[in-house]
């Protein structure tokens, strides 16, 4: 998100989403108390579906770890892709939708022996469109 004012917009059609292709809705949104979340027209379609919002506390950064790692774990994925791949910084969005691809696609967990992509869509991915990154064949 560029701006913050567009929150809203960006918003409705993920909502919008979620209902058309997984038949479903959102249950709870989590927020910090920024402005761009806590206008009347955000709590009134959140109230429409029923989702729960909930905010985190004032000055407590402790709450934005699960965030933060994630991020963390992404840009690392793709500073790892840029450095072994010798890929010119100029390509860096394609390379962050390329580790956020993987990331969502390999084991999330050795127990249950699935992927973010099977427990959301319920069937294997194909791995067969994956190549050496940087490569023309």
């Amino acid at each position: 998100m560029k701006h913050h004012f567009k929150f809203f917009e960006i918003y409705t059609t993920f909502r919008a989403l979620v209902k058309t292709q997984h038949s479903d809705v959102i249950k709870c949104f989590s927020y910090d108390l920024g402005g761009e979340y806590t206008s009347n027209k955000v709590y009134e379609l959140l109230a429409l579906d029923g989702t729960i919002h909930q905010t985190s506390y004032t000055n407590t950064p402790t709450q934005n770890g699960i965030t933060k790692r994630k991020h963390r774990h992404i840009i690392e994925a793709t500073c790892s892709l840029l450095q072994s791949a010798s890929i010119p910084s100029v390509f860096l969005g394609e390379v962050v939708l390329t580790a956020v691809g993987l990331i969502n696609t390999i084991l999330f967990s050795y127990i249950s022996c699935f992927s973010h992509f099977e427990k959301l869509y319920e069937y294997a991915h194909d791995y067969s469109f994956f190549r050496v990154l940087c490569c023309t064949f």
